[in-house]
């Protein structure tokens, strides 16, 4: 955000406006302590209200003498028929605005020096230190404005709320490792009323990353097949022509029939998934995993997907994940890994819901991890069949 440093009066309308805009306003009403202001802030433009502050030609030589301020745009608002500024020394390196004037018209004049005082900055062997600040700061706040939309972008892409029914339950845990992540996730109820559910992970971090997982989602919406197998077949044709080389997606679908209990799963280079099997309703219970096979998507145009089947009972619950979690290492350097994963599954309650079974899981893989950070990003999908 471009900082101005304003010297008027105290009427805050014009700050107010300048506000409005997007700048940040540093007020001063007289030059008492300006040196020390001066010396102590980094501002981007200097605003002078000559219809308050007397003396604009030596303020403006004053401010020219200065290191902090010798290459900073400087505007002054110069008062109704005064030509001080135009037969003084500076006015080749300042701009005027005469009043009367619109406030439109200012704000275009202040705009026009910011942006030419970047371009000097882009310039490293000509721009002035100054300058060049302005300009990276102008680019790292363009970033984070890009960086924002792009999680706004891949947020859209996740589902608004997760289907569920009194004979299943769905909860996810979705933790990008950045401000946007390379894992993405989907579950809807498909035409027949069958649960789709998807969990993916681009090789990779960050906006590219996203991307990818974006074309994913676009893909995978692009396919008329609900069946994990074919459905993976759709995505990998529609994106491995496009993927840059070097890049992929490993990628699981499964397909839950909540009359039945079938679920029909296929994966694309991905983890297995693991079905947690209780055993006559108790504690005890064992976990068996889905796997299948298939190269990820982007590898091979026609590559084709093993489905494979199971069944639910009541009770029973399907969990999908990347291995942000089951590389995650601890400080001994030791994976969490897919046993642990399972052991952590099996200890659930019973009569824990879905989000319940979630965050006990991940309560046993932060346990395990002792506070290191993450390196990767996680998600997980669970489903509980409850009837």
């Amino acid at each position: 955000m471009d900082l101005i440093f304003y010297l008027g009066n105290t009427d805050q309308k014009l700050p107010r406006f300048l506000e409005r805009l997007g700048y940040a306003v540093l007020g001063a009403t007289n030059n008492v302590a300006l040196p020390d202001l001066i010396s102590r802030t980094n501002v981007d433009l200097i605003l002078i209200d000559g219809r308050v502050m007397g003396d604009m030609a030596d303020m403006c030589s004053f401010l020219r003498s200065q290191e902090n301020t010798r290459a900073i745009p400087i505007v002054c608002i110069s008062p109704e028929n005064s030509s001080e500024l135009y037969e003084s020394d500076v006015v080749d390196k300042i701009e005027i605005v005469q009043a009367p004037f619109s406030v439109g018209m200012l704000a275009g004049r202040i705009a026009t020096q910011l942006r030419l005082r970047k371009q000097a900055g882009n310039d490293e062997l000509q721009g002035s230190l100054a300058e060049i600040n302005a300009a990276l700061r102008d680019h790292n706040e363009r970033f984070r404005k890009e960086l924002e939309e792009a999680r706004a972008i891949q947020q859209s892409l996740l589902p608004l709320t997760l289907p569920s029914d009194e004979r299943f339950q769905v909860a996810v845990s979705y933790q990008p490792l950045e401000e946007v992540g390379g894992d993405w996730y989907f579950a809807q109820v498909v035409s027949d009323g069958q649960i789709a559910l998807q969990v993916a992970d681009v090789s990779g971090h960050g906006l590219s990353a996203a991307f990818i997982g974006s074309m994913t989602k676009l893909a995978m919406t692009a396919s008329e097949h609900s069946r994990p197998d074919q459905l993976l077949s759709d995505i990998n044709r529609h994106l491995a022509p496009q993927i840059p080389e070097g890049r992929f997606v490993t990628m699981g679908g499964a397909l839950y029939n909540p009359a039945t209990g079938r679920v029909q799963w296929a994966r694309a280079g991905h983890q297995p998934a693991l079905v947690l099997a209780r055993a006559n309703n108790n504690k005890n219970g064992a976990v068996r995993q889905l796997r299948g096979e298939g190269f990820a998507v982007g590898f091979v145009e026609n590559s084709s997907y093993l489905l494979v089947e199971d069944t639910l009972a009541p009770g029973d619950a399907l969990l999908m994940f990347t291995d942000g979690i089951s590389e995650a290492q601890n400080r001994s350097r030791e994976t969490f890994g897919i046993e642990r994963l399972s052991a952590a599954l099996i200890k659930t309650s019973v009569q824990a819901s879905a989000p319940e079974m979630l965050r006990a899981i991940l309560d046993d893989f932060n346990a395990f991890r002792q506070d290191r950070l993450l390196k990767d990003d996680l998600t997980l999908v669970l489903l509980k069949r409850t009837a």
